[in-house]
């Protein structure tokens, strides 16, 4: 129970550290982006957490390791790392009118202002304003107008975690990871789990089995961060233009954007320990994948003959379920990683760095008992 505490606290810590009430405030008006309709909020989501989610995904494959060699049977660590994805400049910003917005066959243009949008990476400056008009009987009728959401201005994406390493039979290791589920003052959520083996293979290699200092394995890994941050898109927001009949306000309350991301990663490790500085390095693969799901009631407008309306039968009902890719379309990254681990006594002390599509910089504190 105290651990679970002790672990709490140091996710608490980093979150209020970088991840601020003014950060998560841009992820609540999101809900806004739902007056484009369920076909173009999704390209608008997609478009706006991509790189987040891919920060995210690249950060959950960090943190794995500080050497190459294994514990012996019973040795075990506890490792609490830290893991900062950054995200490229590319990834800051797009342009919301190469997203194909409207429904022009069904009378639904869009107008979208020059310029470019930022994504959750990029400034806080408000995106490109957007305004949508519905042809009724021959006039370009205004049916709403937003401005995309500005990003959080952190183009990073901070991954702290707690894991405990275990000792099995042929140098083996099994490695767990665990955060439980926080949550603060704005409704937002965060949790993760992951669970890995570390083999070493240089016993298996009769040429290196017996050379000292050095040491090889193979480590793979799973882990899965889920998020919830809530949503606050109200009826009023198409006051000036639609007729809004609304007979339940809090039919509108519990909105809530939920994303998970998980990552796979598999790599080859190397390491050369010495007896108080260890200097490891790997390259292997990573893999994410992030879902991102709009649950609660959300308001819309619909035409009914020369009138928009907007009442509790035009809402829209958990109306975004979408996988989100990589920026590339691949969701396999190549990954190349070196560090340096001190220990003094039964404390370790580790940095290194990963090279990869969102490169990852990362530090981790435990205690090791060989």
């Amino acid at each position: 129970m105290k651990r679970n505490y002790i672990v709490k606290q140091v996710f608490i810590l980093v979150i209020i550290t970088f991840f601020t009430s003014s950060v998560f405030a841009q992820f609540g008006t999101l809900g806004q982006v739902l007056a484009t309709g369920e076909d173009d909020a999704e390209k608008i989501f997609e478009a706006y957490l991509t790189p987040y989610a891919n920060g995210i995904g690249s950060g959950l494959s960090a943190g794995w390791y500080n050497t190459a060699k294994s514990h012996k049977l019973g040795g075990f660590d506890i490792t609490v790392s830290f893991n900062l994805s950054i995200i490229p400049t590319a990834s800051q910003s797009y342009d919301a009118a190469e997203l194909g917005l409207g429904d022009p066959a069904n009378g639904l243009t869009v107008d979208v202002a020059p310029g470019s949008s930022p994504t959750a990476a990029g400034s806080k400056e408000n995106g490109q304003q957007v305004t949508y008009y519905q042809d009724i009987l021959g006039t370009d009728v205004q049916i709403a107008q937003l401005n995309l959401p500005g990003g959080t201005g952190f183009a990073y994406t901070p991954v702290p975690m707690a894991q405990i390493g275990i000792g099995l039979v042929k140098e083996t290791d099994l490695v767990v990871r665990y955060s439980p589920t926080i949550e603060w003052g704005n409704g937002s959520k965060i949790g993760l789990w992951g669970v890995g083996l570390k083999h070493s293979i240089k016993q298996w290699i009769p040429a290196l089995s017996k050379l000292p200092v050095f040491d090889m394995s193979l480590q793979g890994g799973y882990t899965k961060l889920s998020s919830i941050n809530d949503l606050n898109f109200q009826a009023s927001f198409y006051d000036d233009f639609a007729d809004i009949v609304v007979d339940n306000e809090s039919l509108y309350s519990g909105q809530e954007m939920i994303l998970d991301v998980s990552n796979i990663t598999a790599n080859l490790l190397v390491s050369g320990d010495f007896k108080v500085i260890c200097i490891y390095g790997g390259v292997g693969i990573s893999s994410s994948a992030s879902s991102l799901k709009l649950s609660g009631y959300y308001p819309f407008p619909e035409v009914q003959g020369t009138q928009v309306i907007v009442s509790d039968e035009t809402a829209l009902i958990n109306p975004i379920d979408i996988s989100i890719k990589s920026t590339d379309g691949s969701g396999t990254k190549p990954r190349f990683n070196a560090g340096l681990r001190f220990k003094f006594a039964v404390v370790t002390l580790n940095f290194d760095y990963t090279y990869a599509n969102y490169s990852i910089a990362s530090a981790g504190l435990g205690i090791s008992f060989r």
